[in-house]
């Protein structure tokens, strides 16, 4: 099904090139999509808390109607949230927060595209939303995609399963959605006819769709730009793939990472990250003089993987935690361990990195900081109580947006 808003072809457009081109509000910083630009490392400029409890440095606490697994999503002062509702996942909501309070502005909800029976086994409002300074586009696992405004007036949807065929796989859909020049990228990975496919932001009629191998991920696609090109790097059934922006093209494919399906590609300069839950199996790849040509691996860790949460790469290291919640700290440029140590448990939202620091998010909700360095060294342990496991964290503002199954916190010094 695709449906469009009333409003003129003319206002969507320039309502959708301001999402893109408008400035964000001067005192809020942008994260506007998972991993901010497919990398939890932040700029020198910006601060985060060190320390929090409860009762410490928490700004606001607001519950979200339903249950998501998505990061929230931050633009300008308005703070964005998905979710599933029902006992077949009947809904999918929207909801919209006000970054200095934490009231509640708007919830949309809509019927949703694929009835899918609610467990702790399937996805749940897995994929993060994208966010510009006007709108907000949400994907679901039960083939939704939506288009909002800040006012929570729906702009255009679509739904992808009445399309092109319902989402198959035994734990559901989990990529996110992520912006490109061209359009807003959606990846529909499973184990019935898989694609890629663009659409167009002003007005979500399709820009270009590529089919792709049967074969479930759950990995967000990350953009990279090299040789005069915009690539979507794209990590399904064992290999590394990179897509042309502009027209869908296949530029490459690289094979040989076993286990790498559900972290997503960490951009580095003139190549990526690939995180894998096979041991040996992560690897740094380097791309080729064009972007059409073909990359190689520069180094693969002996130990180091990745598992639900994607490598961060900060301030000369790669960090990665594996299944067990054991993290490891290799150099960016060779791969050589530095260390390993046990976190306090598993670790399903991705690291942060800022400055000395890099923020650990269990799915517990502890949150562990330790020092950015050739030891490893804690800095703090900060828990916190919430209904639902930890999810996401997003920086807005000098603040984090802690994720969690029922609710979001805003963590503030």
């Amino acid at each position: 099904m695709y449906t469009l808003g009333r409003r003129s072809p003319a206002f969507r457009r320039r309502i959708f090139l301001g999402a893109v081109a408008a400035p964000l509000l001067p005192r809020a910083r942008p994260w506007p999509q998972f991993l901010n630009n497919g990398s939890g490392s932040l700029a020198e400029g910006q601060s985060l808390p060190l320390d929090w409890s409860d009762t410490n440095n928490i700004a606001w606490r607001a519950p979200v109607a339903g249950y998501g697994q998505s990061s929230a999503v931050a633009s300008g002062n308005t703070v964005f949230a998905t979710s599933v509702d029902g006992p077949l996942k009947e809904d999918v909501l929207v909801s919209a927060f006000d970054l200095t309070t934490g009231s509640r502005a708007w919830t949309s909800r809509h019927e949703s595209g694929q009835r899918i029976k609610d467990s702790d086994m399937v996805s749940k409002a897995a994929p993060t939303p994208a966010a510009g300074a006007e709108a907000v586009f949400a994907f679901f696992e039960t083939g939704n995609v939506l288009a909002i405004d800040h006012q929570g007036t729906v702009l255009w949807e679509r739904r992808l399963t009445e399309e092109f065929g319902e989402f198959g796989g035994r734990h559901g859909i989990g990529s996110s959605v992520r912006l490109c020049e061209a359009g807003l990228l959606v990846l529909v990975a499973h184990d019935r006819p898989s694609y890629l496919i663009c659409l167009d932001r002003a007005s979500g009629q399709t820009v270009w769709k590529a089919d792709r191998p049967t074969g479930p991920s759950w990995s967000t696609p990350s953009i990279a730009r090299h040789g005069g090109a915009e690539m979507a790097i794209v990590i399904a059934g064992g290999a590394v793939e990179a897509y042309d922006t502009r027209n869908g093209t296949a530029l490459w494919t690289l094979e040989g990472f076993d286990g790498a399906f559900i972290a997503s590609p960490a951009p580095i300069p003139g190549g990526c990250l690939i995180g894998s839950s096979s041991k040996g199996r992560s690897a740094a790849i380097r791309f080729g003089e064009t972007a059409a040509a073909m990359p190689e691996v520069i180094w693969r860790p002996a130990e180091a993987s990745s598992y639900f949460s994607s490598p961060l790469v900060h301030d000369g290291r790669a960090y990665m935690v594996n299944k067990a919640g054991v993290a490891f700290c290799v150099r960016a440029d060779t791969g050589e361990e530095l260390w390993h140590a046990r976190l306090e448990g598993q670790c399903w939202a991705s690291a942060v990195g800022l400055r000395d620091r890099v923020y650990f998010f269990g799915v517990d909700g502890t949150t562990t900081v330790v020092k950015s360095g050739d030891t490893f060294s804690v800095l703090a342990s900060n828990a916190l109580s919430a209904e639902g496991r930890l999810y996401g964290a997003t920086v807005a503002d000098d603040s984090l947006l802690l994720r969690f199954g029922r609710e979001i916190v805003r963590v503030k010094a």
